[in-house]
Formats: C-alpha cells, structure tokens, sequence
C-alpha cells in the first residue's frame, strides 16, 4: 500500500518544492507535515523551501543531503504526532557535518559575523536571535530565516520577528 506524501523534518530539510513533487526531501517535508503539522499545506510548502535553499546553499554537501533524505524516505514513522526517521542518524550526522563545514559563508557563519557586532561585541547575538553554538542543520535553516526577514540582526522588529518565527517554523527540530 503506498503511503500518503510525506514531510520531513529537515524542511531542511528540509525542508522543499512543491507537493506531489517526487524528491525524498519533498517528501519528508510532506511525511513530517502530516504527522506532525495536521497536513498543513502551507508548513509543507515552508518545510520544502527550507531544504530546497540548504541543498542550494550548500552544493559540496549534495551527496549527503540526497543520502540523508533517502534514507528518511525509507525509514519513516509516525507515533501520534511525532515524526522519526529511525536508523538515519549517520546519515543526518554526516549531512550536519558536512554544512557545517562546506564553508564560512554558511547561514550560521554569516548570522555570527553579522552579529559580532551587535553591542556587547564578540558576536553575542540580541534577544531572540537564532545565533547556533553547533550549527546543526536544523540550526542552519534557522540562521537563514533569520537572515532572510530580519534587515538589522542588531535590533531586529517585532514583525521581522513574526516573519522569522513564522519560517523557522518549517525548520528541523
């Protein structure tokens, strides 16, 4: 029996294009989605635009990704409103690794320099503000919602705020 279209935690992972698209990522956004989000269409769609970014941002890291994604594709479970990938944890492990390092110009390394200058200096980011210690990729597609809606990191608005919220929703957790 087929399963419904799924969603995935990394909206990374990713969240990524559009429903009904045949991509293992599209449809960890959708797996995750359905369990977790009552199939909000709208939290897919975020989810997918998410991961789609990540893969983009990062092509060094397209191996893992796809690798990461297939893997949750095949090993997805929903328990109540939870979603898991069980037995993808080397794959994620070696995904996170990989954006972790593909290079500085990462989003969690961009939001740090950006926010090295923030008053109180050494790059201590404002209240609310996303600033990853381990830039996971959960953390990664934070830091790039936060960068995407916030213009000054410094002193972000409350709607730049709302809008950060709202995108970071469709993040890994």
């Amino acid at each position: 029996m087929r399963r419904p279209p799924r969603l995935r935690p990394l909206a990374l992972l990713a969240l990524l294009g559009l429903l009904g698209c045949g991509s293992a990522s599209d449809s960890a956004c959708e797996d995750v989605g359905d369990c977790s989000q009552g199939g909000s269409a709208s939290w897919i769609q975020s989810c997918q635009s998410a991961a789609d970014a990540i893969d983009q941002a990062s092509p060094a890291c397209a191996q893992p990704f796809d690798r990461y994604f297939q893997c949750a594709d095949d090993h997805y479970v929903c328990h109540g409103a939870t979603a898991s990938f069980p037995g993808c944890d080397a794959q994620l492990g070696q995904l996170e690794s990989c954006l972790n390092g593909a290079d500085a110009q990462s989003p969690c390394e961009r939001l740090a320099v950006r926010t090295a200058s923030c008053p109180g200096g050494s790059g201590s980011a404002p209240p609310g503000s996303p600033v990853p210690t381990a830039c996971t990729l959960a953390l990664q597609c934070q830091a790039s919602c936060y960068l995407e809606n916030v213009s000054n990191v410094c002193a972000p608005g409350l709607s730049e705020l709302g809008a950060y919220t709202q995108c970071a929703l469709s993040c890994p957790m």
